[in-house]
């Protein structure tokens, strides 16, 4: 060997030997010296947390829990369902305070129920708190760059767009869509009915919550009802939080790769055909093209895709759930029920099609069941933040890169914010606006959800037309258990037994 290819041998080795140092270090700091300073920092400040665990943090006790809570069910009145949800935050909650630090692997988390601490994170507009969701890489690389996962200057971009495409003719719009939707639905009930021997038919709300927002949010965004993209969104949420996880050659990779090939491909044709016809269409995707197409191209085509996807699966799945949860609600409350249909009555809004928002104003019994809905099922039940650099929160400081977690469903059920019947259905709590502040359901903030209009539009139109015809009660086939499954859903389904209100006593029709 000459000298030359000696010292690139003794460079090359000096180099590998270097990188493998880095590397171990790197990997010995994020699993071992990182838990020890974050741990001893927070907790001389008072924060305290379980056991971090080398390597996978309070995640194996977190699971230990969650399987031992699997099995079990609650009594259609209970309405607590954190021990069977995540009986981890309870416990932790109950062990360490409203605030404490949880370790997911070897990333910090503060959990927190304390609502002045979780305003000041939700009302950042510095992008000191930046958006980020949960841990699962498929949801990223599934939904792309859209304005549910960006910060920054590129979140602002978003919205500068599509904020004032959220407007009152957008609302009227959709009332067409859902009371077209919601007729259909009817109509399948109606047959059930006549071809059942008991004047009553059982049918499973979940699903038919699914299809009709599903046909909803599908043509406000592409003009057309896109089965393709929910699925595609529906199962890559199951995929488990392991970073490449998405890149393994299994079965079911494979088809979700070809199943988001087909999605984006379907979604570009519907985008050149706008493009090609100079009309683009009434939907959210035809206001983006335009903006797109008008305005400096001040969205890019892969992102016009990506908020496609992200508009149809935070559109779809929140009004779904709001929309089973609340008809789980009267069903399971009759007397309120009752109370919401003579509301409905008396304003009489004309038969058979959506009311229009004017009407929705004067309905207050029904505002207020669905905003108790939201507290007690809030369709999200956590949302998260990330820290871009060290910084104090509420006079904690906290490090780079630790994950702030809102758990919702437990701040909704505080009973120094919402009274002793916190757990309990009292949708007068909410009469004259009060405790309204404090429903973080849509977020809060500058980042709150700009759909939310349009999901209580659209939830309460299909409540008025449903009451209008149709008394409803709990199936003894309902098994109550809320699953968390990125939205919160009735894990058996919802079996409702429905009657045309046309065959009750008591009632008179301004047709």
């Amino acid at each position: 060997m000459d000298q030359a290819a000696y010292w690139v041998l003794v460079v090359a080795r000096l180099i590998c030997t270097l990188a493998t140092v880095v590397l171990i270090s790197n990997a010995l700091w994020k699993l071992l010296g990182r838990p020890y300073v974050v741990t001893r920092s927070l907790r001389r400040q008072g924060i305290r947390g379980p056991p971090c665990r080398f390597a996978v943090g309070s995640l194996l006790e977190a699971r230990r829990m969650l399987a031992a809570s699997r099995a079990d069910t609650l009594d259609v009145s209970c309405h607590d369902y954190a021990p069977v949800v995540y009986p981890f935050f309870q416990k932790w909650t109950a062990d360490y305070g409203k605030t404490f630090l949880f370790w997911w692997g070897p990333t910090p988390c503060i959990i927190s129920t304390d609502v002045a601490l979780v305003k000041k994170v939700l009302a950042d507009r510095t992008n000191l708190f930046q958006k980020v969701h949960y841990f699962n890489p498929s949801f990223k690389s599934i939904l792309g760059k859209g304005m549910l996962l960006v910060n920054g200057d590129d979140w602002k971009r978003h919205l500068k767009v599509i904020h004032p495409k959220f407007n009152e003719e957008k609302l009227k719009y959709m009332s067409t869509l859902v009371s077209e939707g919601t007729r259909r639905m009817m109509e399948e009930w109606y047959a059930q009915i006549q071809n059942s021997k008991t004047d009553q038919a059982e049918i499973d709300m979940m699903r038919d919550s699914d299809e009709l927002t599903q046909g909803v949010i599908g043509q406000m965004i592409f003009g057309v009802n896109n089965k393709e993209v929910h699925e595609l969104l529906v199962q890559g949420m199951k995929d488990p939080p392991i970073p490449g996880f998405r890149y393994l050659p299994t079965r079911r990779n494979r088809r979700l790769a070809k199943l988001d090939k087909f999605c984006t491909s379907k979604i570009m044709q519907i985008m050149k055909a706008h493009l090609a016809e100079g009309s683009y269409g009434d939907g959210l995707l035809g206001l983006m093209l335009e903006a797109y197409a008008l305005d400096n191209k001040t969205l890019s085509i892969e992102e016009v895709v990506a908020e496609c996807k992200s508009f149809f699966v935070a559109g779809q799945d929140t009004a779904a759930n709001l929309l089973t949860w609340a008809m789980f609600l009267l069903s399971n409350y009759p007397q309120w029920q009752e109370k919401v249909r003579e509301e409905i009555l008396l304003e009489c809004p004309k038969e058979g099609e959506a009311p229009s928002t004017d009407v929705l104003k004067k309905l207050k019994l029904l505002k207020m069941t669905v905003l108790e809905t939201l507290r007690l099922y809030n369709p999200v039940p956590f949302i998260m933040r990330k820290t871009a650099c060290d910084t104090n929160v509420s006079n904690i400081k906290v490090a780079k890169g630790t994950r702030i977690m809102i758990p919702i469903g437990m701040i909704h059920r505080d009973k120094e914010v919402w009274g002793a019947d916190s757990n309990e259905f009292n949708p007068m709590r909410f009469d004259k606006g009060n405790n309204a502040s404090s429903l973080l359901a849509f977020s809060y903030g500058p980042r709150v959800c700009i759909g939310q209009d349009f999901a209580m539009v659209e939830v309460m139109s299909v409540l008025v037309m449903i009451l209008r015809r149709f008394a409803f009660s709990l199936s003894p086939k309902y098994v109550h258990r809320p699953r968390h499954r990125v939205v919160l859903t009735p894990k058996y389904g919802l079996p409702l037994i429905v009657k045309n209100v046309l065959q009750l006593d008591g009632y008179d029709y301004c047709d």
